[in-house]
């Protein structure tokens, strides 16, 4: 993951950078929300080592982004 925005950083270093500032703003809405819900924000290092066969998409639609977390061809 993330091989997207290496590229990036070539010729568009101030797109690499916002998107890295987008994923560090996502991670910490995701665990706002997780934590809201009374989910534990305890993850095995297991299960982070397990996602390599996944990808997360999203669009935007109604001002809002949509995620969707889908399994690599």
């Amino acid at each position: 993951m993330g091989r997207g925005i290496d590229i990036a950083r070539v010729n568009a270093p101030e797109h690499a950078a916002v998107l890295d500032d987008f994923k560090d703003q996502l991670l910490v809405i995701f665990l706002k929300r997780l934590k809201r819900y009374g989910d534990d924000l305890i993850f095995p290092v297991a299960e982070t080592d397990d996602t390599g066969q996944d990808l997360v998409g999203f669009s935007i639609r109604d001002a809002a982004f949509h995620f969707q977390v889908l399994k690599k061809d």
